[in-house]
């Protein structure tokens, strides 16, 4: 570790922890109106369709995913990289130029018209897999085949809308990208509940059909203006000038699939091994701890990824990116976690049902897993960026295969509270395969005050996960309250030194009461002369 590791940044240094929080709250922003969306959504859905409803939609839309993930070839990731490749260091302007170039209309192309055929690959493979997946997650025929079949619509959907956000991102459209998100918030609301009122359980599948072709739409209106939808399916030169993208994007398929594969085998295990109601319950629970906490990883795909793609051949500047995301992201989300392991039994009261009042334990033992998560994502996309896809699947396969087995294993031990555990537990082994292998593989090193940074809050988190699982109400109110405000005032503290958007909001606020006072002043003496 270098002796100036922690020396105060220079300008340009305080720049880019500028750039990172300031992203990091636009696309939080955004995320809080997905957010109450979502609160409103999961409520009325809790009200409709009970735990058994929220494990059905768990398991049609792991199937879907994983139908998606085994299909799209990775060309969501890969063109990502070869648009970014285009358009590196070019202004809004240039880019405005570069939309015309023939390079670039090319490329769109090819990747809409290997969208469109990965779409049609989805539809095949969910009606060709559906009596095995009806027999693996419905053994006692609870639903018909037929339920599997009906993604297909879903599936062909997320292949094409996989296509165009890449365009998005690669063209670094990064508020568009921000206003789809809160279009989708709102059309999925409308376009879900008044299934699940007029339905109940037998209008899951059309509400997620409906909102996820809705969100092809949305995504489509938002790149069309940009560049005009033009396929070849029947090009041989699309094929071969799409193929070297399917190179790259293989093995992050293979990851996604390793993924979607414990994203379906869980749920399927705790089905069969414990209860429907218990998946549905972990599926809400589960849901809200990483939707809710995790508007801190919001700005990741769209503007982290490719600043670390841009600095990924020089170690020192890749370091300093990676600890700087990480120290925003642990000073943003350790408040937000422990005040939401503090008011947890209020938050599933209002969000959900008090059905699901069992699964608090849960929550508040998983709260490790989304702070650990602010830590090893940002180390994870190492890889990715060095464009060495290899070295990421096989993490992302060892991990998977290690926290299908302490969640389920835990689960069985201590039921849904041993999930909870199980998730934390998975956290930490995956900081530890990552922390390791790309410290050796990549130089990758812990800032003095990053480590210092990540070991303070992750004290006042195990303190505040203490109190709430042991200590009485009161208490529990007393001392979540007390490790919240600590937590806060260290955030606010460490954002306030090395960033200067404190002050900025600080200086706005002074203007804003002082601009007011002289008007109220101005009154005043207009009344009395």
């Amino acid at each position: 570790m270098s002796k100036n590791t922690d020396i105060k940044a220079p300008k340009s240094q305080e720049t880019a922890l500028d750039h990172v929080l300031k992203y990091t709250g636009v696309f939080g922003g955004v995320q809080g109106l997905t957010i109450l969306m979502s609160i409103v959504r999961n409520k009325l859905a809790s009200h409709f369709l009970g735990p058994v409803g929220f494990g059905l939609m768990g398991v049609y839309q792991a199937i879907a995913e994983f139908a998606g993930s085994t299909t799209n070839c990775g060309i969501p990731f890969s063109s990502v990289r070869e648009l970014s490749e285009l358009t590196e260091g070019k202004t809004d302007r240039d880019n405005a130029t570069l939309q015309r170039h023939p390079a670039l209309l090319q490329l769109v192309a090819v990747i809409r018209t290997w969208c469109l055929w990965t779409a049609l690959a989805g539809v095949l493979f969910t009606l060709a897999g559906a009596p095995l997946l009806w027999r693996w997650f419905f053994p006692d025929g609870e639903v018909n085949v037929w339920s599997i079949a009906l993604l297909a619509p879903m599936v062909a959907a997320l292949s094409i809308t996989g296509g165009e956000i890449s365009i998005l991102k690669g063209m670094r459209r990064l508020r568009r990208i921000a206003l789809i998100s809160a279009v989708g918030a709102v059309s999925t609301l409308c376009l879900t509940v008044p299934f699940f009122w007029s339905m109940g359980l037998n209008g899951i599948l059309l509400a997620l059909n409906c909102s996820t072709i809705a969100l092809t739409g949305i995504h489509l209106s938002f790149t069309l203006p940009l560049f005009p939808y033009v396929v070849h399916p029947l090009s041989r030169q699309m094929f071969l000038r799409g193929w070297g993208m399917v190179r790259i994007g293989i093995p992050y398929v293979l990851a996604a699939i390793a993924g979607s594969g414990v994203a379906m085998a869980l749920p399927a295990l705790m089905k069969n091994y414990g209860s429907i109601e218990d998946l549905g319950q972990y599926r809400a629970i589960y849901g809200l701890m990483v939707t809710y906490a995790g508007i801190v990883f919001t700005a990741f795909e769209a503007d982290y990824f490719p600043r670390l793609s841009g600095v990924n051949r020089d170690p020192e500047l890749r370091n300093l990116t990676i600890n700087q995301q990480i120290r925003v992201c642990v000073l943003l989300i350790a408040p937000i976690l422990i005040a939401m392991m503090v008011g947890m039994p209020v938050i599933v009261r209002l969000l959900y049902t008090e059905k699901f009042l069992p699964s608090v334990p849960m929550a508040i033992c998983a709260a490790f897993y989304m702070f650990l998560r602010a830590v090893t994502t940002p180390i994870g996309y190492t890889a990715l960026a060095c464009g060495q896809s290899g070295l990421f699947l096989l993490m992302e396969v060892i991990y998977d295969v290690v926290s299908l087995a302490l969640i389920f294993g835990c689960y069985e031990a201590w039921g849904l509270t041993g999930a909870g555990v199980g998730l934390s537990l998975s956290a930490l082994f995956d900081l530890l395969l990552i922390g390791i292998t790309y410290s050796w593989h990549y130089g990758f090193r812990l800032t003095r005050s990053t480590l210092l940074l990540v070991l303070q809050q992750a004290l006042l988190m195990a303190l505040a996960v203490a109190g709430c699982l042991w200590l009485p109400t009161w208490w529990r109110w007393l001392c979540g309250l007390l490790l919240l405000v600590l937590s806060a005032r260290l955030s606010y503290g460490v954002l306030s030194a090395e960033t200067t958007v404190i002050e900025k909001i600080r200086h706005k606020l002074f203007h804003w009461k002082k601009g007011n006072a002289a008007s109220s002043q101005e009154q005043t003496s207009q009344k009395n002369p």
